[in-house]
């Protein structure tokens, strides 16, 4: 996806207004408004709400991707590949709190099918590329066999969503970084094998 700086200019404004007023307040009035453009000017850039919102929905995807890539080329251990990759989600939602609050939002998802595809696809990538960090840490006597690798993950990003949510609720009323790396520690102790 490449985006011009004005459009990401653009999408930064829409998860914006998403994330402070909510998904029906994001219009090419209040849209304008936040960037001090005219509604026509938005329509050079977007032709709707809905190709916008799947625009917000790509430079998420595009984020993780990257992530995920970096993680690869590093060649971490697969425990420290879970970590980097959950410790990444905290980092990026602390600089982002806008792209948190829209994320996590269930009101997005509710308005339109097509975005909650767009959102599975994105969280299948997660799945899967976790789920192999875990079946190699399982692999090289790491973390506990016993354990169904795609449980493990649901209770890593599980763990992530609550805290996040947590976070948003509280108007970010705690370090989510610090929190959340504790978290991730703790979840880790429980599923590594006992030396």
């Amino acid at each position: 996806m490449e985006l011009t700086k004005r459009q990401m200019d653009i999408v930064s404004a829409a998860i914006t207004v998403i994330a402070k007023r909510g998904y029906e307040k994001l219009t090419t009035k209040n849209l304008a408004a936040e960037l001090g453009l005219t509604e026509a000017a938005l329509y050079r850039h977007f032709s709707s709400k809905h190709e916008l919102v799947e625009m917000i929905l790509c430079y998420f995807e595009e984020l993780s991707c990257a992530v995920i890539g970096r993680i690869k080329e590093q060649k971490l251990s697969p425990l420290d590949s879970i970590r980097s990759f959950v410790l990444n989600r905290y980092e990026l939602f602390s600089e982002n709190p806008d792209l948190a609050q829209v994320m996590f939002s269930e009101e997005l998802f509710r308005n339109d099918p097509s975005f909650t595809r767009q959102y599975q696809s994105i969280m299948h990538i997660h799945k899967e590329e976790v789920i192999s960090f875990i079946k190699a840490a399982q692999a090289n006597g790491c973390v506990d066999q016993s354990y169904i690798p795609v449980q493990i993950f649901r209770i890593i990003v599980g763990s992530m969503r609550l805290i996040v949510s947590q976070w948003n609720i509280s108007q970010h009323g705690f370090d989510l970084r610090l929190e959340g790396s504790a978290l991730l520690e703790t979840i880790i102790k429980l599923i590594e094998v006992k030396k």
